[in-house]
């Protein structure tokens, strides 16, 4: 799990998981709401949780967040200012809490744990970017091939509705898109 992004004495990893509440939650539970500013990270132990944004009454998927990975409102997590997000849990989901009060503690005392936080905040922020990058040079097509090659469970386990929302589309199109995307495989495979 942690070892996979930094490698951890046994030692370290004790501190780490002192720093942290292990909890579960229920598919549908609101983890994160905007109206609040977000003093927590969390490392997903199992489980999905996704991200999303409403405006003007409409909800706009932002990101999904997986196992053995973080999920926070990082702009307000890092800016001290009101959250923007809400994040709630796809699937039931098992996780450690980290208060951020005790997370910059254990960076403090423990150096090594600092390169851990530059690497999730340039995690979070290199998978922005790829998603500016698709949206601005991309596409729909392109997205979804993108989409499909990187996460193809995450297909399995997320309602089509959100995954047109991330994608920036309606229900309709992603599933124009779906469509053709699977006759040209079929293609491919009747010519082989």
């Amino acid at each position: 799990m942690l070892n996979s992004i930094i490698c951890l004495t046994e030692e370290n990893f004790q501190l780490f998981s002192n720093a942290s509440k292990k909890k579960e939650s229920a598919k549908g539970e609101l983890l994160f709401t905007p109206q609040n500013i977000c003093r927590k990270i969390l490392f997903i132990e199992n489980g999905l949780l996704r991200g999303f944004k409403i405006s003007e009454g409409k909800d706009f998927t932002h990101h999904f967040f997986s196992e053995n990975w973080f999920a926070t409102d990082f702009e307000s997590f890092l800016t001290g200012k009101t959250g923007s997000l809400y994040i709630e849990a796809l699937t039931p989901i098992t996780y450690y809490e980290f208060q951020k009060d005790g997370l910059e503690q254990l960076y403090e005392l423990h150096p090594q744990f600092q390169k851990l936080g530059r690497i999730i905040a340039e995690k979070a922020f290199l998978s922005t970017v790829e998603k500016l990058n698709d949206i601005q040079t991309l596409d729909l097509k392109g997205r979804y091939q993108g989409m499909v090659a990187k996460n193809k469970e995450l297909f399995q386990k997320v309602p089509q509705k959100y995954i047109a929302s991330y994608l920036g589309v309606s229900e309709q199109s992603l599933s124009r898109i779906k469509k053709d995307f699977f006759l040209n495989i079929c293609e491919c495979l009747v010519k082989n």
